[in-house]
């Protein structure tokens, strides 16, 4: 029987298995000119592309405000922490606060994204915690954000 620890040490796949797997849903970019290129996960990932379809979810190089030094689509290779889970988000809360906590988050992030967020099926990102810290700044709540967990990921 498997300890939790070692439960959590799943093998990290390779950045070119993420890139890979990501070539399916992400919008990537071909343009071989781009001054930004080399630091960005649009073209990173695009690298790994198949070569077999005839059609990809990629930028439109004709766009003027796309492949140069102030591209509106570049997303900097660098990797982020994102918190994951809140099942003992509101604990410590009182019941009232916890309530118009959950409900402006619900209304926030909706519904399904919120629940995504709260069991770990999506990380939550640093922008999104900002979001739920200042909701429970705003309904007075000065106590400390129990998450489940962290992982380190791109910041796609």
């Amino acid at each position: 029987m498997k300890t939790k620890k070692e439960n959590q040490k799943q093998a990290t796949p390779s950045q070119e298995e993420v890139f890979r797997e990501k070539t399916h849903n992400y919008l990537v970019c071909f343009i071989e000119s781009c001054p930004l290129k080399e630091q960005c996960l649009r073209w990173l990932v695009g690298q790994y592309a198949d070569t077999m379809p005839f059609a990809q979810n990629s930028i439109n190089p004709r766009n003027p405000q796309i492949g140069g030094e102030q591209c509106a689509k570049f997303r900097p290779n660098i990797r982020i922490v994102k918190k994951q889970g809140m099942t003992n988000f509101y604990y410590d809360m009182p019941g009232h606060m916890e309530h118009s906590i959950r409900q402006e988050l619900i209304y926030a992030f909706g519904r399904t994204q919120y629940f995504e967020m709260r069991k770990g099926l999506r990380l939550i990102s640093p922008d999104d915690q900002e979001v739920i810290a200042a909701v429970c700044r705003s309904h007075g709540w000065n106590g400390p954000f129990v998450y489940d967990g962290e992982q380190e990921d791109w910041a796609w």
